[in-house]
């Protein structure tokens, strides 16, 4: 009963570390059911119903990709135009994304087994022994160990969301300039109001050493683009194809710092529990002796 009791803990607060209330409201949000959402509007999405659709609709709302819609369909009823290729590389964009954090949620899901698996072992050893060799071991021992491991289990969210967020939170910033710059490219504004839209001047805000050069080539095209009038359409595209290889390659550098965390969590928090008790069954059966 015991060993179900602790069970359950364990799933119960992994379900809680995860689910979506548990996370503040930002760009960095996961929520696979609103990303779904957002993707079946764009499908059923009639461009020449745009009309029906006002200030006061409410989009399920994803990342960025929300943001853009909504800055589409305000330039579209201000301005007119026509944005159905934009919504439908957006859309590609968005289908994308959803692959890209559909693989890391694998990864961080496996993270949870392994490491409840784990918790689960030794919880099981422990009732077993105590179970076989029939020694009173102290209630506070056992708390102690529990409680070391639930710091490990509570850490890895944590330690979860700090690397996301160090690995893709400028990539975010930077898709959604390129996204917007990319949707505007042909309308009618001026230069200035076109990068002004797609909010150029966050690129300052880009700290992450692997995206400076990329960076460095988006300011130096809106210089050119302000300077000469010049069409930015495929310098932006080509950015667009070399951020895409640099999330692919941050994704695998997340991977390698997760399974480096789990290895320090698990050397940490669990196996010295399954030692430490060890430790204290035997140091109470040499008591008894």
């Amino acid at each position: 009963m015991n060993f179900l009791f602790y069970l359950t803990l364990i799933c119960f607060l992994i379900y809680w570390l995860e689910s979506p209330q548990f996370l503040n409201t930002n760009l960095l949000i996961v929520r696979k059911n609103q990303a779904e959402a957002l993707e079946e509007w764009l499908k059923r999405f009639n461009w020449n119903q745009r009309s029906q659709i006002g200030p006061e609709t409410r989009l399920p709302i994803y990342k960025f990709y929300t943001g853009v819609v909504e800055l589409l369909l305000s330039l579209s009823r201000k301005m007119g135009g026509h944005y159905q290729d934009s919504l439908l590389y957006l859309r590609q964009g968005l289908a994308q994304d959803r692959q890209f954090e559909k693989k890391l949620k694998e990864i961080i899901n496996g993270t949870w087994f392994q490491m409840g698996a784990m918790m689960s072992l030794t919880w099981g050893f422990i009732f077993t022994s105590l179970a076989l060799v029939e020694v009173e071991v102290s209630s506070f021992s056992l708390i102690c160990i529990f409680l070391w491991q639930s710091i490990g289990l509570s850490s890895l969210p944590l330690l979860i969301k700090r690397y996301r967020r160090i690995f893709f939170g400028d990539i975010g910033v930077l898709w959604r300039i390129l996204y917007v710059l990319n949707s505007l490219s042909k309308v009618p504004l001026s230069r200035s109001e076109v990068l002004t839209h797609a909010g150029v001047g966050e690129l300052k805000t880009i700290q992450q050493k692997s995206l400076i050069p990329l960076v460095e080539k988006l300011k130096d095209t809106c210089q050119r683009t302000l300077k000469l009038g010049q069409s930015y359409e495929e310098d932006v595209k080509s950015l667009m194809e070399e951020l895409r290889f640099q999330e692919k390659w941050h994704f695998e550098l997340f991977e390698k710092r997760l399974a480096v965390i789990k290895l320090l969590l698990l050397a940490v928090f669990f196996l010295p529990s399954y030692l430490a008790f060890i430790f204290v069954l035997l140091n109470d059966l040499m008591t008894l002796m």
